[in-house]
């Protein structure tokens, strides 16, 4: 397993205000950026995700490009494998509340399916 992936939000993104969740015209989106950690996801130790040059990131982009890992691995999971060494208060705090959503809507998506069996 390879020590650590290095991925530059602005450098796929090509744009210092990132939005958009799938990228249906060809241009990358939240789904690009999901997509790339999840499949280095095995290959690394580490993934360390760079904002320098982001200025904002819209809801929907967050939503699709972290907080739906959370679909496919847990929260623990999450946090032991990504970090976000650059990152200033304001993209922490879009993270978490990504993240925060999230989970109420696995959560709410769980006891639907749980009242249905």
């Amino acid at each position: 397993m390879e020590q650590e992936y290095k991925l530059s939000i602005f450098d796929i993104m090509q744009d210092s205000t990132p939005a958009g969740r799938t990228s249906e015209d060809g241009s990358p989106a939240g789904d690009t950026i999901r997509k790339l950690i999840l499949d280095n996801w095995e290959k690394y130790e580490k993934l360390s995700i760079y904002f320098d040059g982001i200025v904002q990131m819209t809801r929907p982009f967050c939503d699709e490009a972290f907080a739906k890992i959370l679909e496919v691995r847990t929260l623990e999971e999450f946090n032991e494998k990504l970090f976000f060494p650059d990152s200033n208060d304001r993209i922490v705090k879009q993270l978490n509340d990504a993240l925060k959503i999230r989970m109420k809507i696995i959560k709410a998506k769980k006891e639907r399916e749980d009242m249905q069996a």
